[in-house]
């Protein structure tokens, strides 16, 4: 009886579309920060790595490098 009110919530139309909405987020999260964790794909890298290549670049009031 319990597991049968249990399935009927979760599986409630309303249910499945907030789950979907939520994990899709989560997904989005989670490979938007691995991007910034690597800084392969991530602008800021890519800045980061000019910079270090040519310091003369970077202003001092501005960016500062490692």
């Amino acid at each position: 009886m319990l597991m049968a009110k249990v399935f009927k919530v979760i599986f409630h139309p309303v249910t499945v579309v907030n789950l979907l909405f939520v994990g899709s987020l989560g997904m989005i999260e989670i490979i938007h920060i691995r991007a910034h964790h690597t800084l392969e794909q991530d602008v800021h890298g890519h800045v980061h790595r000019a910079l270090k290549k040519n310091p003369e670049l970077a202003r001092s009031a501005c960016y500062e490098l490692d």
